[in-house]
């Protein structure tokens, strides 16, 4: 992973705050845990420590929630007036040229907070997406590389898409663009929208869920973007083009507008709604474990489902790993949580759902 590093200065007003490090885009391994979840980073202008940290707190709902809308409702106002009682630590950090304030919430008190609410919970596991931007500026065109996001080329586009995967949780990721990129795929695919190429190109990323993008500068101030969300499905290599628009305004609204699109797709897919209805029961199959740090590695894996309530391994042979699960939510979400898992693969020749090969 490759992380900017950065002189913290912090201001520690009654927590002792950790050294936590600011969202960073990877350039290789494509992590699909959301890390500081429940911290929220907000810019320092004339807002009282107070009002920072509702606004933090409010940042942190809507992550946590997968709801943009959250913080509209009366419970949620009702919240800001306890944000001290749900705080962890806060401090102050200068990055770059901006002064952030940083508060970490209570996992716990969150997620109680927000079932009393009747609102969902998205856990820390989430999609990983892999983009491919073409930018069509009057001056030239470009495939979008991690590295010019890293190193700020077009800074807008870079701060926007930070902040705005910072403020609703998820993660996008650029490609390399290396000679193997190159190779593999071409300005022409994605314009183009060939799927299979570029899903070919994505594999190296582990990533079947991407996003094709044209980003083209109609004037000083105007752009039209066209993008669309393609879901590989891992068993059919099919693709399916799971959310799209087509947008036309200034950069930075366009741009925040399609990263608030796919975090609200991801949000329907994998938040969790708990109830107070019994829980149901479902049996799942993992091929290829036959070490007992696998056999760690996967408890640790099933204990970060948040749509997982509870699992027993109930028998274990040289084949295969059964395990009965007890399911929080509905099916779906249960579903898509372990098709993201980057341990679990389908096994494409088990007609049955919930048989995994272990990666």
């Amino acid at each position: 992973m490759v992380v900017i590093l950065m002189k913290p200065i912090f201001v520690v007003r009654n927590f002792i705050v950790l050294f936590i490090s600011f969202i960073s885009f990877t350039s290789c391994v494509l992590a699909n845990q959301f890390e500081n979840l429940y911290q929220g980073n907000i810019i320092v202008e004339n807002q009282s420590e107070q009002q920072l940290k509702e606004l933090a707190l409010q940042q942190v709902l809507i992550k946590v929630s997968g709801n943009s809308q959250v913080n509209i409702l009366d419970e949620s106002q009702q919240l800001l007036t306890k944000t001290q009682s749900l705080l962890s630590q806060f401090g102050y950090r200068n990055i770059e040229d901006n002064r952030y304030f940083m508060a970490v919430f209570d996992p716990s008190k969150i997620n109680q907070a927000l079932k009393e609410m009747r609102q969902p919970v998205w856990g820390e596991t989430r999609p990983r997406t892999l983009v491919w931007l073409i930018v069509d500026s009057d001056s030239e065109r470009k495939l979008i590389s991690d590295t010019m996001i890293n190193s700020d080329q077009d800074d807008v586009l870079s701060f926007v898409l930070k902040s705005t995967q910072q403020e609703r949780g998820i993660s996008l990721h650029f490609p390399l663009m290396d000679l193997d990129d190159n190779l593999a795929v071409s300005l022409f695919d994605i314009s183009g929208r060939f799927f299979d190429q570029i899903a070919k190109a994505s594999e190296r990323y582990d990533a079947s869920l991407f996003i094709v993008a044209n980003l083209k500068q109609k004037d000083e101030k105007t752009w039209d973007l066209q993008w669309e969300l393609v879901y590989n499905t891992p068993q059919s290599k099919k693709n399916e083009i799971v959310a799209s628009e087509q947008l036309h305004g200034e950069k930075s609204v366009i741009l925040t507008s399609m990263t608030n699109k796919i975090a609200d797709y991801y949000a329907d897919q994998y938040a969790i709604l708990a109830t107070d209805t019994e829980k149901f029961s479902q049996s799942i199959y993992i091929s290829g474990i036959s070490s007992l740090q696998q056999h760690e590695k996967l408890n640790q894996v099933l204990s970060g489902i948040l749509a997982i309530a509870s699992y027993e391994v109930v028998s274990v042979d040289v084949k295969q790993v059964k395990v009965n699960v007890k399911v929080n939510g509905g099916i779906n979400s249960f579903e898509n949580a372990l098709n993201i898992q980057t341990n679990l693969q389908l096994d494409a020749s088990q007609s049955e759902r919930f048989h995994f090969n272990w990666r």
